[in-house]
């Protein structure tokens, strides 16, 4: 215990004397913890159980594919492909997921990406304020997977939420907003449940449920406007896995109601896709099928941001050895043992690596802060037509990714500085004592 105080005075010490060394040595640390640190933080938002979104780790999505049988390929130019998209009709959504086994609950909805194409805007009565707001399509359901809090109002009952063909496109259809879209409309501390907003195509809206305003890093279950499920709108399904239930219960149940479905259309030859809320928000935008995809692709920038500084810090912790031979000659010459010389260069560089994640600590939150909306839709992939994402407390301040972070940043380091520390230490002690002349 003795030893490592002096050790550690020592490198303090050493930092007073050696400003620019350890400033470099800092600064390197620092960034490769940040950017490490930036990208830990956009992936932790985007997979741990946070607030709507608190049941992730058992959650399965399932889309719908349909691709034109052999004998109907000259249709490919009508459609543009040989296949296309498919949402799920009322029927199979009762069928099929409510119904389903291994399913705690099951909802419908629609993406935000495909709802903003439709420029949804919303205005008042009297048409003075106009207001363009992220929508989607969901039903009752939704609101118990997702846990939004509501201010004002309530959520849609089960008749309310999943509409058939009968009952679709009604007059007067209902709707629930988020809090800021209320209060930009309306003004603060208005409850505008029982009020009526025309939207798209002149239709109207009377308000039901206001709730509390939410991050779009939430991306499958943000919005600003709700609309219930009508037929033929549901784009994707979200089943919450009973406890002891895995992905595979649910593509073992679907698979025979797929394969009745297939042979009972002559044309279309329908796929589902079935994959875990992790699959899904590392592959988005990209061919990624399976998990050793993912971490191809991710290893790249892991490379980056932890080899090549590592690399840098390499170079010059052996620089520096070198002028420090001399040195260790003499004091292996008085007996010190190449351990414990060793020992003491690790501490010097721990307090360095130390130093160097405080201050990488401050710089993600710099980042995280102020390029949020930048960093969010770069690396997390947002939806386009989402507002400037909102970057809540357990995001920011999340003492495990530090740690993580900062623990594989100071192996990374350690082993920059073991590889030239111990090749500096291997020279004969006479070798390194007439280096000082």
């Amino acid at each position: 215990m003795n030893k490592l105080l002096i050790y550690v005075r020592q490198a303090l010490h050493m930092m007073k004397e050696e400003k620019l060394f350890s400033g470099i040595y800092i600064a390197g640390t620092a960034l490769a913890i940040a950017f490490t640190m930036v990208m830990a933080v956009v992936y932790y938002a985007k997979l741990a159980d946070i607030e709507p979104e608190v049941n992730r780790s058992r959650t399965v999505y399932v889309t719908m594919r349909a691709y034109l049988k052999e004998e109907f390929m000259y249709l490919d130019k009508e459609f543009g492909g040989n296949y296309r998209d498919k949402t799920f009709s009322d029927t199979l959504i009762r069928k099929w997921f409510y119904e389903m086994p291994c399913a705690e609950m099951a909802a419908c909805l629609t993406r935000i990406e495909d709802s903003g194409a439709r420029n949804i805007s919303l205005r008042m009565e009297d048409g003075k304020k106009i207001l363009p707001v992220a929508m989607r399509n969901v039903d009752a359901n939704f609101f118990k997977v997702y846990h939004h809090k509501f201010v004002y109002g309530r959520p849609f009952t089960d008749a309310e939420g999943l509409l058939s063909g009968e009952d679709a496109a009604p007059d007067v259809s209902i709707a629930i907003i988020s809090l800021d879209v209320a209060e930009k409309l309306f003004g603060k501390g208005v409850n505008p449940v029982g009020k009526i907003l025309n939207y798209y195509d002149n239709a109207c809206l009377r308000i039901v449920g206001v709730i509390e305003p939410t991050s779009s890093i939430a991306s499958e279950s943000y919005g600003q406007l709700f609309l219930p499920c009508e037929y033929g709108d549901s784009e994707r399904m979200v089943v919450v896995l009973k406890d002891g239930c895995t992905i595979d219960d649910v593509r073992n149940f679907l698979e025979g109601k797929v394969h009745r479905l297939n042979m009972s259309d002559k044309e279309w030859e329908y796929h589902l896709q079935v994959c875990s809320h992790a699959q899904l928000m590392m592959s988005r935008g990209q061919d990624l099928s399976s998990w050793k995809d993912i971490f191809l692709a991710l290893l790249p920038k892991v490379f980056v941001l932890l080899l090549v500084p590592a690399l840098n810090l390499s170079g010059l912790v052996a620089a520096r050895m070198k002028r420090r031979l001399p040195e260790m000659g003499v004091r292996k010459a008085f007996g010190a043992h190449r351990r414990e010389l060793l020992g003491q260069i690790i501490v010097e560089n721990m307090v360095l690596t130390l130093c160097g994640g405080l201050v990488g600590l401050v710089i993600t939150w710099l980042l995280l802060y102020v390029f949020r909306s930048w960093v969010f839709f770069a690396i997390g992939n947002l939806p386009s037509q989402t507002v400037e994402p909102l970057v809540q407390g357990e995001m920011f301040f999340s003492p495990l990714i530090f740690l993580i972070a900062f623990l594989v940043c100071a192996v990374v380091n350690l082993m920059a500085t073991l590889v030239p520390a111990w090749l500096s230490l291997r020279n004969p002690i006479v070798e390194s004592m007439n280096l000082k002349k």
